[in-house]
């Protein structure tokens, strides 16, 4: 009773919070007041949906290393995640699931963070008393988590209107640059620039095609890491990825390159690819190429930005013959 008394309080702080960095935490300590946990923790799902991390904790301190479960065979919350149905157990050394954090909890309630059939992650509960936590406290308990499920909501949507933002003013930017004041190659560099900080941050290319020779040719490139490649490199018509976006003059985003044999290694630490043909009707100019470390990286919002960015380059490409 004196949990669902503080309800309205619950509401009421989270209406407050217009951070959403706070928002999260906040949800966290609004928990650990309701129910008197030991220690409430929020793990999110990483993003190729395999392990659940550690991402704010309320009653200890966020470990330098923040905690990592897989999410289908390891732990409560990994139980809590995968079946998506509260767990609630009251003696933890008693459960072979437990994966033990402090040696000094005893009890604890996993419950999965929803948004329609999608997990986003668990709110996770420990008490350091053998049954402190009850069946008759998930009605409680899901109604935390479903104020933590509206709080990633929000998250994620100012994440992705910062980054509508952030690429409209690119945009704006590299359209300013047209008309033939700024020399071409300073032009394509701010183009490749804008697209890697806008889109994965980690590599981003344009390729124009070598109808004669039947080649892509490596016009700029913007990197987060040095690389032993240099403009001017060339690839074959139809070799791997960015060949055969070229040849099928159709975008090509490969959510994990290690699941994909077309994949030509050659940026370190890379697991996404987006390519993006520079097409003016039939005929393919070239191609815009961004990777990333993370998988399922380039959305279809991005892919459409770039799908926008390959117009502002048309001018570039039709008056300009490859170098040889």
């Amino acid at each position: 009773m004196d949990a669902v008394k503080l309800l309205p309080e619950v509401i009421g702080r989270l209406l407050s919070v217009s951070d959403t960095d706070l928002l999260l935490h906040e949800v966290c300590a609004l928990a650990s007041d309701a129910l008197g946990a030991d220690e409430v923790s929020l793990l999110l799902i990483d993003r190729e949906g395999q392990d659940l991390v550690e991402h704010e904790v309320v009653g200890k301190k966020l470990r330098p290393t923040r905690y990592r479960l897989r999410m289908k065979d390891q732990g409560i919350c990994g139980s809590a995640a995968t079946k998506k149905e509260p767990q609630v157990v009251a003696d933890v050394r008693k459960d072979k699931r437990y994966v033990e954090v402090h040696s000094d909890m005893r009890s604890e309630a996993a419950m999965p963070i929803l948004s329609g059939d999608q997990v986003l992650g668990v709110l996770n509960f420990e008490s350091k008393k053998i049954g402190y936590f009850q069946k008759s406290d998930v009605p409680v308990l899901t109604f935390l988590a479903s104020q933590a499920a509206l709080a990633l909501k929000m998250v994620e949507i100012e994440t992705q209107a910062r980054e509508w933002q952030e690429r409209l003013s690119a945009l704006h930017n590299l359209a300013r640059l047209g008309g033939g004041a700024v020399p071409r190659e300073a032009v394509l560099q701010r183009v490749v620039d804008a697209v890697r900080m806008t889109c994965g941050g980690h590599y981003a290319a344009i390729f124009q095609g070598d109808y004669e020779r039947e080649e892509l040719v490596l016009l700029a490139q913007s990197s987060a890491h040095p690389l032993n490649i240099a403009t001017g490199a060339r690839l074959k018509f139809g070799t791997g990825l960015l060949g055969k976006s070229f040849e099928l003059g159709e975008t090509m985003n490969v959510k994990d390159v290690r699941k994909d044999p077309m994949y030509l290694f050659k940026i370190p630490g890379v697991l996404s690819e987006i390519c993006v043909p520079i097409r003016v009707g039939d005929a393919c100019l070239g191609i815009i190429d961004a990777q990333a470390q993370n998988v399922g990286e380039f959305t279809d919002d991005e892919a459409m930005f770039l799908e926008t960015v390959t117009r502002t380059l048309i001018p570039l490409l039709q008056t300009a013959t490859p170098a040889r």
